[in-house]
């Protein structure tokens, strides 16, 4: 935000300076070629080369006039095209008007930042659309040149101003299950269509229960579909293929997710779905709270329940010992906290 508004003050003053500088060559000039021009008379003829306007006897002689009939122009030009890309740039809607096969995402929280750039930076064109306060968004949206309508992105006005009708997709990823829910269900009804491109209304719900359920009881038709995602299963399953995959995790018998919130019990599934009918690593599951029922439920449901354990305890409570056959995950939802016990297992285990 800051290193914008000093370009900004930058510009202005290469602006103000070539302007002052071209009045000061033509007002002091202009008679010394023409004669007969008083000196308000110059000022006058100084002002029209902005526009590229002169109608003297003859094409000036003297190089400082040939020098302010080429430069005032582009000085002019080089404001206005400033000036316009300073209009779409806090405009959203002008810049939204025109555009077609863009993707929109509907609550630019955390996860909607996250895809608005992982989209951006594949070359997709992204609009925002968010009820919170513009100047929240300022650095952003300045960093990454995304522009966000503000409004409710269950109201059908808002939807349009953000070009929705010409997007190929429309993303909802509120922190809200219900809330993104209920965006498709009303966007899919504004939107739906026969004709046209096929385009597709996500909505973000971490509960796989309730998208479960939406997955049965809604039915799309036509060329408008509605589908769900969760980044938090998604992520598990990206991380434990990248980077803990079955060839990487030879020889690893034990296996510690500290902290159950949702990411951690998608990456509990992940890896027990994931492991191979040689391997027989025993998982532990330590958590703050009483996460027992839960855990047990998790490890019945895909048929491991002897090889997964509960502890309720304090990361910072733990007795870690020294071992090669051990593998941790921080998967509590404070950032501080994790990066606090990545550090703390780091002198313990090494």
């Amino acid at each position: 935000m800051l290193n914008g508004k000093k370009n900004m003050i930058l510009k202005f003053s290469l602006w103000a300076g070539s302007v002052l500088t071209v009045f000061i060559i033509g007002i002091y000039f202009f008679p010394k070629e023409y004669p007969e021009l008083s000196l308000l008379e110059s000022f006058y003829y100084t002002l029209r080369l902005f526009i590229l306007e002169h109608d003297m006897p003859h094409f000036p002689k003297s190089c400082p006039l040939i020098f302010i009939h080429f430069f005032a122009p582009l000085v002019a030009i080089s404001a206005l095209w400033s000036a316009v890309t300073y209009l779409f740039r806090f405009s959203p809607i002008l810049k939204t008007r025109w555009q077609t096969d863009h993707v929109v995402i509907c609550g630019v929280g955390r996860t909607g930042k996250l895809l608005a750039e992982t989209f951006k930076n594949n070359n997709i064109s992204v609009v925002g659309v968010d009820a919170g306060q513009p100047e929240a968004f300022d650095e952003w949206r300045s960093e990454h040149k995304i522009p966000i309508i503000f409004g409710d992105f269950l109201s059908k006005p808002v939807l349009e101003k953000s070009g929705a009708w010409k997007a190929r997709a429309v993303v909802y990823a509120s922190g809200d299950d219900l809330l993104n829910l209920e965006g498709v269900v009303r966007a899919y009804g504004w939107m739906r269509s026969n004709n046209g491109p096929v385009r597709l209304l996500w909505a973000h719900i971490a509960s796989e229960r309730l998208a479960d359920t939406a997955r049965m009881a809604l039915r799309t038709e036509g060329r408008v579909g509605i589908r769900f995602f969760d980044t938090y299963h998604i992520a598990a399953a990206k991380m434990v293929a990248k980077h803990f995959n079955r060839e990487s995790r030879k020889g690893v018998r034990k296996l510690m997710i500290l902290g159950f919130g949702k990411f951690g019990r998608d990456l509990c599934e992940v890896l027990i779905r994931d492991r191979a009918e040689d391997e027989t690593f025993c998982l532990r599951v330590v958590d703050i709270q009483d996460r027992k029922k839960e855990v047990e439920s998790l490890a019945e449901e895909y048929h491991f329940p002897n090889h997964v354990t509960f502890l309720q305890s304090d990361i910072r409570d733990l007795d870690l010992r020294n071992s090669d056959d051990k593998a941790f995950f921080l998967c509590t939802d404070d950032d501080i906290g994790n990066l606090a016990g990545a550090l703390m297992l780091t002198r313990a285990v090494t």
